[in-house]
């Protein structure tokens, strides 16, 4: 059963926004759109220095690269040239959703997704 869902995500557009599937104070947003990705951290925490002035909660986000797909896995690899961490593609209950390596491997040995997993919204039609 998880390989045939594992094998539909991956003959199925992905182009889109992966976020929070649920109410998210803090985590990550990634779009897919023609072979090139935008990953963004957010929160709603704000930390300032000792001068008052505000610090990036993210340093080095948002990301932007290329990407490709292979099977299940999403290979993300930044303008800089960096191959960064890879995620993957998973369907579950009618919805796409987008796994780090850790929650993957849990998924597949549980068939239970993460509490806020990274959930698809498809492109808009243009």
């Amino acid at each position: 059963m998880i390989i045939l869902a594992l094998s539909l995500a991956a003959c199925a557009s992905h182009e889109g926004t992966y976020e929070p599937a649920c109410v998210a104070y803090e985590g990550d947003r990634l779009n897919l759109a023609a072979d090139r990705f935008e990953w963004q951290r957010f929160t709603d925490e704000r930390v300032v220095n000792e001068s008052g002035e505000e610090v990036a909660p993210f340093p080095g986000f948002p990301k932007f690269g290329s990407y490709r797909m292979t099977d299940d896995k999403l290979e993300l690899v930044s303008d800089d040239g960096v191959q960064l961490d890879d995620w993957f593609v998973i369907d579950h209950a009618g919805q796409r959703y987008l796994l780090d390596a850790k929650q993957h491997n849990a998924f597949l040995d549980t068939s239970k997704l993460p509490e806020c997993a990274l959930r698809f919204t498809p492109a808009a039609s243009r």
